[in-house]
């Protein structure tokens, strides 16, 4: 038996050690010297793996192991309000992209709701008349008493409803009786309907009613029909020819072209007359591209696959082929109804009431053509149109409500910023008229210094 402290060789029955003094037996973990700690063990986490999982075979239990890492939690609401403060970042970006390049600003004072207010109010015969006998130079207000603010349209609501009501009379009469008298009114009443309401709305939209019923109607006919002559121009161009997205520059140019072609007078002079030219000529394109639609890809192909079913041309035969072309060419006018608020109309005015921005009361150059102003905002209805027609299409009609969105959001930027145009003109109006009184009270002789 040896001593647990020095190691000196013990006899039986001593009880103290004869070298060192230490009592025999006593543990020699308590008069040993301490130990030193254990080295700690550290354990690498992989990616995915349990941190709270017991150690691995080898490691001793009381082996020194990581700290498991804390994890936070959020609520729903706090997660919910991050991504909504995302989507409003994303949001403002957005709008200050598109209005850096339609080189305008944020709306301010807009309201859709106070804007459309007086559409379901009573408007009497007389006050119609008035409203819309405008334009001449008898009947155009002086500059002092144009209003400023935000317009509130009406009249548009009542044209849209009255044609909406006469076309469903025509279709019903239709389908009761098959009479194939219905079918012209009908093609006419669901071509024109909507762009014609849309049409009025921009005429109410142009506050210095300077612009007369005979000048917006002629242009409206005559627009249209060149604005689609220049396109089928265009697209018989080869270099436009490549792309199932060219209808986005070929017609878009083609009805600006049309616009600064037959308004090149100087009287008109304000944005909002630009904004509402390229509306007048985009609501002709519009209204002459849907009846040539529903009669080239509806009522025809129609007619032809009832007579082939038919197997005669006896006259059953064609009431029923007559009956299958018409019920197709309605969901042809329907769907470009719903759809022609969003696209010729709207971006028609935004190219022109850019371009009307460059040109104000001068004469047409084509150097107005080039200005950095003008090309960028010309940019954005050519992208909203090629995205229209684009071949990836998103659910449930999105490339069309997403375009139609933006290209709305620029016409009221730039019927804002023709307003203010107006109010520029007011202002220096007062302070010329104010010059003139003032001169005009002075004694006879004095010097206007």
């Amino acid at each position: 038996m040896f001593c647990a402290r020095c190691g000196t060789a013990l006899l039986p029955g001593n009880k103290f050690c004869k070298s060192c003094g230490a009592t025999v037996g006593a543990s020699s973990s308590a008069q040993a010297a301490p130990l030193a700690a254990p080295t700690p063990i550290l354990q690498a986490v992989p990616p995915g793996a349990n941190q709270y999982a017991p150690p691995a075979s080898g490691v001793s239990p009381g082996a020194y192991q990581a700290a498991p890492q804390p994890v936070y939690y959020i609520s729903q609401e706090a997660a919910a309000m991050a991504h909504k403060v995302q989507q409003n970042n994303l949001l403002h970006g957005l709008r200050g992209r598109i209005q850096k390049l339609a080189s305008t600003e944020s709306l301010e004072g807009f309201s859709l709701k106070e804007m459309f207010s007086e559409v379901f109010k009573r408007h009497g015969a007389e006050a119609v008349e008035d409203y819309i006998l405008v334009g001449t130079t008898k009947s155009t207000p002086p500059i002092e008493l144009i209003e400023t603010g935000w317009p509130k349209p009406w009249l548009f609501f009542r044209l849209l409803a009255m044609m909406i009501a006469a076309y469903v009379v025509l279709t019903f009469m239709f389908m009761q009786t098959g009479n194939a008298n219905c079918v012209p009114g009908m093609m006419f009443l669901g071509a024109f309907a909507v762009p014609l309401a849309t049409l009025t709305l921009f005429f109410e939209l142009n506050t210095p009613r300077n612009v007369s019923i005979h000048v917006v109607g002629k242009l409206f006919l005559m627009g249209g029909v060149v604005s689609l002559a220049v396109a089928l121009i265009g697209y018989a161009i080869p270099i436009f020819q490549i792309s199932e997205m060219e209808a986005g520059v070929v017609e878009e140019v083609a009805k600006l072209l049309t616009v600064v072609l037959l308004m090149r007078s100087v009287r008109y002079k304000y944005m909002l007359n630009g904004i509402l030219f390229g509306a007048t000529v985009g609501a002709g394109f519009a209204a002459f591209e849907t009846a040539g639609y529903a009669l080239n890809e509806a009522l025809l192909p129609g007619l032809i696959q009832g007579l082939v079913q038919g197997g005669s041309t006896s006259q059953q035969a064609m009431t029923a082929a007559t009956h299958q072309g018409v019920v197709a060419m309605l969901q042809i006018l329907r769907l470009r109804g719903i759809e022609a608020p969003l696209g010729h109309v709207a971006w028609t005015a935004v190219s022109a009431g850019a371009f009307w921005r460059v040109k104000q009361g001068k004469p047409f150059s084509p150097g107005m053509l080039l200005d950095s102003r003008f090309l960028k905002a010309l940019a954005i209805p050519v992208v909203m149109h090629a995205t229209w027609d684009a071949p990836w299409q998103l659910p449930f009609s999105g490339n069309q409500i997403l375009t139609g969105l933006i290209t709305w959001y620029v016409v009221f930027m730039l019927v804002q910023q023709g307003l203010r145009q107006v109010q520029a003109e007011q202002k220096v109006q007062l302070q010329t008229t104010l010059a003139h009184v003032e001169a005009s009270m002075l004694p006879p002789g004095t010097a206007v210094v």
